[in-house]
């Protein structure tokens, strides 16, 4: 597994991916005759995806089965034989991979026309927003040692810009400080127009922030509280006075908010670990969304959940933006990110390397900008070459 590791380290000191890694050579030594692998590759980077892939071709060579659940469309052509295509809790479709074309899988999965989906495309925006957007957010030369040096983005009201780059670019790193999660060294950010440098996740609360992690489990929801405990958990302050939650506003809250993202749950009284991760993720929306903020950061929103609840909830940030919300979407789907975001930055090496837009914002410019940084960068890259 290219491992370089103390052995003796508690585990949960090294990143996700290193974790993820560790599980995943543990079931190999079993010496199974069938190894299941659910998301194996959701924390790894595109170095660790291919030791990985490696593995399981050796596994596969020596005669043991896998089965490879992945919500990557793109892995599934990479290492499987067959697919078994489910939805609502059936199969729907079983078929050699080499007899079905991508856009076939997503029609299927979807339960849609393949020429509905070739039309509009494989996910859920739908329409892109067109027209001058007021501006809500503005951050230049943006630097937080180790990962973010010389950052610049800008994000208006309407607006979906997405955030393109490849594992450890500072993406992630970017948006938490402009969350007050992290602190920033040098830079500055503008928020309506005006200075702005949070020192605490609350002040940007209070200024009408909201972020949706790319840690469901670990930075997201409460697993043992309820829906609605989970839900209104950014609001208790509100919904309280001398310490004393209103019951009824909390309830109605709630029950809007469940109605309006169309959340599927026994009750608002169920266990959140419970629910499908999809509806884990509409309901961390609607934590943010009932604070009406007038940003919206979403790091990562689609990862691990089913392709049809990751087209309800891409339909849903277009729907958020329509009606006037700024939305920041840090994606490592380049697909997400051209056919969702109005405009998008590429990031690399804790960089900005490239603004993309219109005609511009194409999966080749995105994967150029990732690889090469600018496009001055790449035209001396393929000189040198």
């Amino acid at each position: 597994f290219s491992l370089k590791i103390d052995v003796r380290r508690p585990l949960d000191s090294y990143p996700i991916a290193t974790q993820q890694m560790v599980a995943i050579a543990r079931a190999v030594g079993f010496s199974s005759k069938l190894v299941i692998m659910d998301e194996p590759t959701s924390s790894l980077d595109d170095r660790e995806v291919e030791v990985l892939f490696g593995v399981i071709r050796q596994l596969k060579a020596s005669g043991v089965s896998v089965v490879f659940v992945s919500h990557k469309l793109d892995e599934l052509y990479e290492v499987c034989d067959r697919v078994t295509i489910m939805r609502d809790g059936r199969t729907v479709r079983v078929a050699a991979l080499s007899e079905v074309g991508k856009l076939d899988l997503v029609a299927t999965m979807l339960g849609r026309d393949l020429k509905t989906v070739a039309r509009q495309g494989a996910t859920g925006f739908g329409e892109k927003s067109t027209g001058a957007h007021d501006e809500i957010l503005r951050v230049s030369n943006l630097a937080a040692p180790p990962h973010v040096d010389h950052v610049d983005f800008r994000v208006g009201a309407g607006e979906i810009v997405g955030m393109a780059g490849l594992l450890g670019s500072g993406r992630t790193e970017s948006v938490r400080v402009v969350f007050g999660a992290d602190r920033a060294k040098s830079g500055e950010i503008a928020l309506n127009r005006a200075g702005f440098s949070p020192r605490h996740p609350a002040e940007a609360i209070a200024a009408g922030i909201g972020f949706v992690t790319e840690d469901r489990k670990l930075e997201g929801i409460v697993p043992e509280l309820s829906v609605r405990e989970n839900l209104t958990l950014a609001l208790l302050p509100h919904l309280s006075k001398a310490g004393i939650v209103d019951e009824a506003r909390q309830r109605e809250v709630v029950d809007k908010f469940i109605a309006r993202l169309g959340v599927r749950c026994a009750s608002p009284e169920q266990p959140i670990r419970e629910l499908s991760g999809g509806n884990q993720q509409k309901v961390l929306l609607a934590r943010w969304l009932c604070m009406n903020p007038r940003l919206l950061i979403l790091d990562e929103p689609t990862r691990g959940i089913d392709v049809g609840a990751k087209a309800e909830i891409q339909s849903l940030i277009r729907e958020l933006a329509a009606n006037g919300l700024g939305v920041l979407m840090v994606s490592s789907e380049v697909e997400e990110i051209v056919e969702g975001s109005d405009r998008a930055y590429v990031m690399r090496d804790g960089h900005t390397v490239a603004e993309l837009s219109g005609e511009g914002l194409t999966e080749h410019a995105v994967l150029t900008a990732m690889a090469h940084g600018s496009e001055a960068e790449h035209r001396r890259h393929e000189a040198a070459v």
